[in-house]
């Protein structure tokens, strides 16, 4: 799978490029392909390319529409046409050959937040909003792709790849004793919050995650259904 790291210095401090290319070289092995980085005063991001669908193959990221909107992730979606469809009647330009990247991008300007209501497939993302300046971050329903994130004082940082987390200057290796006694005693950490680090943190399938200098939010986008019934005819 593709790599990606954010940083977001919530007091306006500027990102310090050598640090973030840092991050994002050491994301390289997760992206053969291309490996980028921006940064825009206290927003960076960075990402490592791994092309695995037809519409990859002319992709780049970090990618930036109407020079409002920034993207990086780790995507592949479900229900293409569907969500082109959908696109295209919210009166978008999409191209039949976007990358899913790019879908993500065009679905954030058209309904904002909610637009992962709209979203199908395995994803996790950040997309920088200049215009509310904000970043907001999701993880598919099932938790198919993994998404870290963590905060020490104003700084933000979002991945996912935990390991690229640990790098940071900022981020200690004291560990989470609850986690690792989960791990011991049952072989999995039940708390889908939490890593095996203390400053480090999961976001759960099916959350989003909007983060600014007023803070962060993380909040369930979606539920499984418990309400549809089943007949006898459907288990023979």
């Amino acid at each position: 799978m593709s790599g990606f790291v954010c940083i977001l210095h919530r007091d306006g401090a500027p990102i310090e490029r050598a640090l973030l290319q840092f991050l994002t070289d050491f994301l390289s092995y997760r992206g053969p392909d291309a490996r980028e980085s921006w940064i825009d005063g206290s927003i960076g991001m960075g990402h490592a390319l791994l092309r695995t669908t037809q519409e990859s193959k002319s992709e780049r990221q970090p990618a930036s529409l109407e020079g409002r909107y920034w993207i990086v992730a780790d995507a592949r979606l479900d229900a293409r046409e569907q969500l082109i469809a959908e696109l295209r009647h919210a009166k978008r330009e999409v191209r039949a050959s976007a990358s899913d990247c790019e879908l993500i991008l065009q679905a954030y300007a058209a309904w904002g937040t909610p637009c992962v209501d709209r979203l199908m497939g395995d994803f996790s993302f950040a997309v920088w909003d200049a215009g509310h300046k904000q970043l907001f971050c999701a993880r598919d329903h099932f938790g198919i792709k993994p998404f870290y994130h963590a905060q020490r004082g104003d700084v933000f940082l979002f991945s996912n790849t935990l390991n690229c987390i640990r790098l940071h200057p900022h981020i200690s290796g004291e560990l989470n004793d609850a986690a690792i006694g989960d791990f011991l005693l049952f072989g999995l950490n039940y708390n889908n919050e939490t890593t095996c680090f203390r400053n480090i943190q999961r976001l759960p399938p099916a959350h989003s995650l909007t983060a600014s200098s007023r803070g962060l939010q993380i909040k369930r986008y979606w539920t499984p259904p418990t309400d549809f019934a089943l007949t006898a005819s459907e288990f023979s």
